[in-house]
């Protein structure tokens, strides 16, 4: 079961593109991994993400993809 949970968690992950090292865009990726690990969903772990950025970066808007299509 844990495979698959982290192998869900990679999979999400990959909508929320890369950032420079240091950048909002990869403290964004931190959060949400941390979040996401420890039970939120998704879309939770990205609005506590963003809120939590915007407190110090007001104009930060992230990058993040949408759903990839099931296969």
């Amino acid at each position: 079961m844990r495979y698959e949970r982290q192998q869900m968690i990679r999979r999400e992950l990959e909508r929320i593109p890369r950032g420079l090292r240091g950048s909002p865009q990869n403290q964004v990726r931190q959060i949400v991994t941390s979040q996401y690990q420890h039970g939120k969903s998704f879309d939770e772990s990205v609005e506590i993400a963003v809120t939590f950025i915007r407190q110090s970066n007001p104009n930060f808007t992230p990058k993040i993809l949408p759903p990839l299509p099931q296969t």
